[in-house]
């Protein structure tokens, strides 16, 4: 699939709660909350960014860590 993404230039959405997938795959990766846009990363601020840097990210902006055990062990 990311041959042809890459091949026909198509612009593809993928929507996970697997935040290793969300960073494994694509160029850009938006954190969502209650319909909310809490974290938009894209280009070398994205490069070698960890789980543990998105959960971060989802504290900072939150103001209080993941509850969700789910989305932690997805």
């Amino acid at each position: 699939m990311l041959r042809i993404e890459y091949e026909q230039q198509l612009t593809t959405l993928m929507v996970t709660h697997s935040m290793r997938q969300a960073l494994d795959l694509g160029d850009r990766t938006i954190m969502l909350h209650e319909s909310r846009i809490l974290f938009d990363v894209s280009g070398s601020k994205r490069e070698g960014l960890t789980v543990a840097d998105l959960l971060q990210q989802f504290e900072a902006q939150q103001g209080e860590p993941l509850a969700d055990d789910a989305l932690l062990l997805s």
